[in-house]
């Protein structure tokens, strides 16, 4: 025990033994931390890099040739081609992880409503994939 005042800081504390991201994707993790921290902030954060990519894209291609439109569209799609590739796989990390972390949570209604935001979620995404798949 320590005297009255004193604080006492482990400074050889053990690091977790297993990264966030593991815990999250073997439902270890607490639902509202995978919820509110990962799909829903973590889409936020994708969705501002996503829009800055996409313009910078833009602004290259206009740099390199200043007069054709073409040139600021081609940078553009190049940037969201980069993005499409990067968002697939964090996609899909949020959706397993809120889906195997949706029984970490007090009330068990939470929980249904987090799965239902997965399949909510890979309908919106699945379903113009689909389209562009049948129709090619």
């Amino acid at each position: 025990m320590t005297a009255p005042g004193y604080v006492f800081v482990d400074l050889n504390r053990a690091p977790d033994p297993e990264p966030v991201w593991k815990r999250c994707w073997f439902g270890r993790e607490d639902l509202w931390k995978v919820f509110w921290g990962w799909f829903f902030f973590g889409h936020g954060v994708i969705l501002g890099c996503s829009v800055g990519v996409m313009t910078l894209g833009m602004i290259l291609g206009f740099a390199t040739n200043p007069a054709s439109l073409n040139a600021g569209f081609a940078g553009m799609a190049t940037g969201a081609t980069l993005l499409v590739l990067a968002v697939i796989p964090y996609g899909i990390w949020c959706g397993v992880s809120l889906w195997r972390c949706a029984g970490n949570c007090i009330n068990q209604g939470w929980g249904y409503g987090a799965q239902a935001v997965v399949i909510v979620y890979a309908a919106a995404i699945l379903t113009p994939l689909s389209k562009l798949f049948i129709d090619w």
